[in-house]
């Protein structure tokens, strides 16, 4: 019995990571050489922060961190238009927003149930939505900041795409994130649970 327990452990533990990678990977790939050929009202949505939303909610805010980081730094490689602006914003905005919206760490579970204070989370779809969408509100928010003290006149336009952007963004990350989840932890009856009933601790 441990030993199949093991297995599937360590079989969770491999897929998991595998899937972490492949979605960094892929994820670029497609941003830079498929979502710009399918653009709706000249706006395309970012699916970088799609994933990010994605890792932010199923691995945490470490993961999402190196995940932001390694994006920026790809970003910046590739359109350095702004010197520094995507090598800091992607950390920055994930880094920022996976506190609002990952996962609380097991340690802080069993705290919660010890004390008898448990709060309830919001769904985790609902969360890595959320997540998306703020991620890439305040990316648009610095780039309209960015056009308007380079010396340009902001119009409405300016203001229309960056919240196309946001709403694309979003419906994305609805469509995509119930398979990437089911990628990264498998069925739901594989998922590890906490199932032992905790010491609850009271004031006397």
């Amino acid at each position: 019995m441990q030993k199949t327990a093991g297995r599937k452990y360590q079989t969770g533990f491999l897929r998991r990571y595998i899937s972490l990678a492949l979605m960094i990977i892929l994820g670029y790939l497609c941003e830079v050489c498929v979502i710009p050929y399918f653009p709706v009202f000249g706006v395309t949505p970012n699916l970088l922060y799609v994933i990010i939303a994605v890792i932010t909610v199923a691995f945490g805010k470490l993961r999402a961190f190196w995940a932001g980081l390694i994006y920026g730094l790809l970003m910046e490689i590739m359109l350095p238009s702004v010197p520094f602006l995507n090598l800091l914003i992607y950390p920055v905005t994930t880094l920022f927003c996976s506190f609002a919206f990952a996962d609380k760490p097991l340690k802080t579970i069993e705290y919660e149930r010890a004390t008898d204070r448990k709060r309830k989370e919001h769904p985790a779809w609902l969360r890595t939505v959320l997540c998306a969408a703020l991620n890439t509100l305040i990316y648009e928010v610095v780039n309209v900041t960015y056009i308007y003290l380079g010396g340009s006149v902001l119009t409405v336009s300016h203001y229309l795409k960056a919240f196309a952007d946001v709403i694309l963004t979003s419906l994305l990350c609805l469509v995509l994130l119930f398979p990437l989840r089911r990628l990264i932890l498998g069925r739901k009856s594989e998922v590890l649970v906490l199932k032992s009933a905790p010491l609850v601790f009271r004031k006397s």
